[in-house]
């Protein structure tokens, strides 16, 4: 057994040529000989006491002889930084400049430096780095000095807390800051130079937020010091560094310039990052099974702390439109996987950061809360972390401190969700005074192996709230007099489906906004799984076509819309929609109507070529429009001008400074009705015009336009391994696909025959989900 107390790591840099010279002492004792992780490093030497050790390399280990030994190895290496790649420590290249930055989760900081790269292997960091005397170096911790020696320059940390080996943080090249406390904790924001202006908005939510945490947990934050570093190359939405979070440049920049989609969005990833401080950071899961343990309580938290500190965004309907709906699609299929699943290979861990770890998680978490009550839910949260603080945790450590918390016997429950795939459709019939309720797993594609979940179901009934444990297939309820309004599932707090024998008894209920999504999602997807047929979908939609919610316009126009998609001849509705709904939602002024406005504005540009010819004349005025009107005004100049508007939506692109802009205008040159001239905007790709980040987020946007499909297909085919090299040691390409896929697919073939015949290890899963949403898609075809 292996102890690990600290690592010593100097790092000599020569910035120019993308290489280091590594010196580093681990403070251990070992029952054995010593295996460090070790991928792509030149172990020159292992030490200690100055003796060299015996030591060997294979198969990405490193293997050193010291028998029993409680001491400090001595390991001089070299090192890479990668020029290409998104993992481990890279270049990330902007404006004929780059700086080298790390991304080491989940097992990438073995390519950094020896370690045991394990997230149980705790352990504190005493980091130096020398480099050029002219860059900046940012890490976990606050400099505690700067030595200058010649032209170089050494700059060394504090030592960290005990903390895992993928949180740690090295960036350096040039860097701009704005700066503001919190008590004693400095928050900062850093980005390249040239972009600090958009930075403010960012430090005044992470200030909030620090401090709504701090509270609720009653546990400090419990470093010195914040850095929300923009990174111009990040291949996800941001990461947990412990001190040093990292982010691209999209999801932490926005200033008044920003549309409030941008701004929501820049909220939300900041508070997602700034809970995993405490949950992830300070207490970390022991192994990567339960990586639900950082992310679900993450992206649960942080939903719940902006939807206490900016009310007007009602962030618990972007929750269920954001989590909830794509964690219940995702586990709708064959190929899901429990919240807590067992996992070994580097392949299948980052396969696990899907919507399942994130949202189903974070959605099974609100349904306890409202099963428990908020203040009971607080009280077990608050066990879980002083327990297991600077350590690490397992699934069972929490469901048993939310027991404790909350003197109620929910362990059995939690459990019962954490460790089963899937959900239940549960169907609701009426006799008189009494409910029947039966529940059985729903599939997308049908029907499977049944399974029984303890559900704990909120009902509404006449009025009066009811909250009920379903334990088996079959139950009733008994009311006592005549039902006549009926309610399940309120405000959507549960992780499941809801099928009415009777829709007229829910129509006499009074439905919230979220109940009214919930019985639009759920039906909708009752229609892809064939349980009811387009009839049914289509006299439940209407039923919403003039209801004037955000949340509930946002979700028929997005159902309307991605079937306009599948087969936009059989599939109209959307052109009743969108002419009264944009019309109507010009006028409003809240936020949350703006976004909408936004969403219906791009929809309506894109599927109709009157409606586009009509906005695209906006375009000569860009540059001073309403932030939330611009892309849609980009796309109908696309969809109206084709060849004649490509080279000054190109130039106009290529002239933007920051991302958000350049965004923007990425989705509209991806707009065109013209397949060359779509293949031609991917291909910018290839010449790294496009950022390596961004082709797999743009690459599902392409395949939703019907008129290119086959010219994307052939252009993915032919870059297939281009794309892999950008996200190899990541999941991300393999979770593009399975959105791609299925569109792709519709009416060709040979991609099927592809994905089938070909093997994509690290993809495998994703690939089985889009081939099976296809199979569901061409039944509704």
């Amino acid at each position: 057994m292996v102890s690990i107390d600290k690592y010593e790591i100097f790092l000599d840099f020569d910035f120019k040529n993308l290489i280091y010279k590594g010196y580093e002492k681990i403070y251990l004792s070992t029952d054995n000989e010593v295996v460090l992780d070790a991928v792509g490093l030149n172990i020159i030497s292992v030490k200690t006491d100055g003796k060299n050790i015996p030591f060997k390399v294979s198969n990405n280990q490193l293997f050193v002889q010291t028998g029993k030994f409680d001491g400090v190895l001595e390991i001089e290496f070299e090192g890479k930084v990668k020029e290409r790649g998104l993992v481990g420590i890279y270049k990330a290249p902007y404006d004929h400049s780059y700086i080298i930055t790390t991304q080491f989760e989940s097992v990438h900081a073995r390519e950094f430096i020896p370690c045991i790269d394990h997230p149980a292997f705790k352990a504190r960091f005493k980091l130096s780095v020398k480099v050029d005397k002219d860059l900046d170096v940012i890490s976990n911790m606050p400099v505690e000095d700067v030595r200058e020696e010649g032209d170089k320059k050494t700059v060394t940390f504090q030592e960290t807390p005990r903390m895992s080996t993928y949180l740690l943080y090295l960036g350096i090249g040039k860097f701009e800051e704005i700066k503001d406390k919190l008590g004693e904790v400095d928050i900062i924001v850093a980005t390249v130079p040239g972009k600090i202006s958009k930075g403010k908005f960012a430090l005044d939510v992470a200030k909030k937020i620090i401090g709504y945490y701090e509270d609720y947990f009653s546990i400090k934050y419990q470093l010195p010091k914040e850095h929300l570093i923009a990174i111009p190359e990040f291949a996800f939405g941001a990461m947990e560094n412990w001190g040093a979070i990292t982010f691209r440049e999209t999801a932490l920049l926005a200033d008044d310039s920003s549309s409030v989609n941008q701004k929501m969005r820049v909220a939300s990833v900041v508070a997602h990052e700034l809970a995993h401080q405490w949950f992830g950071d300070l207490v970390t899961m022991k192994w990567w099974d339960d990586l639900w343990l950082n992310e679900s309580f993450a992206t649960f938290m942080s939903h719940k702390a902006i939807a206490e500190l900016y009310k007007e965004w009602d962030f618990w309907g972007t929750f269920i439109n954001s989590e909830t709906s794509g964690a219940l699609f995702r586990d709708s299929l064959t190929t899901t996987h429990p919240i807590e699943a067992h996992v070994t290979s580097p392949e299948e861990i980052e396969q696990l950061f899907d919507d399942i770890s994130y949202g189903k998680g974070a959605s099974i978490l609100r349904m306890i809360e409202a099963y428990l009550g908020e203040e009971d839910f607080r009280k077990g949260i608050q066990i879980y972390l002083n327990t297991y603080k600077y350590s690490n945790a397992t699934g069972s450590d929490f469901w048993n401190s939310l027991e404790k918390g909350s003197g109620k016997p929910v362990s059995e429950i939690v459990k019962d969700w954490i460790t089963k795939d899937g959900y239940p459709v549960v169907y609701v019939s009426v006799n008189g005074s009494k409910i029947n309720l039966e529940q059985e797993r729903f599939y997308l594609k049908g029907n499977g192996k049944n399974t029984v979940y303890k559900v704990p179901l909120t009902l509404e009934v006449n009025g009066r709230k009811i909250i009920y444990l379903l334990e088996k297939e079959k139950d009733s309820i008994e009311i006592g007099s005549d039902i006549k309004n009926i309610k399940v599932n309120i405000n959507r707090t549960g992780f499941y489906r809801v099928y009415y024998n009777d829709l007229s008894l829910v129509f006499n209920s009074k439905l919230s906004h979220l109940d009214k999504w919930g019985l639009l999602n759920d039906y909708f997807n009752f229609f892809l799984a064939g349980r009811v047929n387009y009839t049914t979908y289509e006299s439940i939609a209407k039923q919403f076509m003039k209801d004037d919610n955000y949340l509930v316009v946002d979700e028929l126009a997005s159902e309307l819309y991605y079937l306009w998609r599948v087969n936009r001849d059989r599939y109209k509705l959307v052109y009743e929609l969108l002419p009264y709904q944009v019309k109507r939602f010009s006028k409003k002024k809240d936020e949350l109507s703006r976004r909408t406005y936004s969403y219906l504005l791009n929809t309506f540009a894109f599927v109709d070529e009157k409606f586009a010819s009509g906005l695209a004349v906006a375009f000569e005025k860009y540059d001073t429009l309403d932030p939330n009107v611009k892309e849609a005004v980009a796309i109908a100049y696309a969809v109206t001008y084709g060849e004649d508007a490509y080279d000054d939506l190109l130039n106009k692109y290529r002239s933007e400074k920051f991302d958000e802009e350049k965004t923007r205008l990425l989705y509209a040159l991806l707009s065109f009705r013209e397949p060359y001239l779509v293949v031609n905007t991917m291909s910018l790709a290839l010449t790294g015009e496009i950022k390596r980040q961004d082709v797999a987020r743009i690459l599902p946007y392409a395949s939703y336009n019907p008129y290119s499909r086959l010219a994307l297909w052939k252009w993915l085919k032919t870059h297939m391994e281009f794309l892999r090299s950008i996200y190899a040691g990541t999941a991300i390409l393999g979770r593009t696909l399975r959105s791609v896929i299925p569109f792709l697919g519709l009416n060709n073939t040979e991609v099927v025959e592809y994905f089938t015949t070909n093997r994509f290890p690290e993809m495998e899963v994703e690939i089985k989900s889009g081939l099976e949403i296809l199979d569901s898609l061409r039944r509704i075809i």
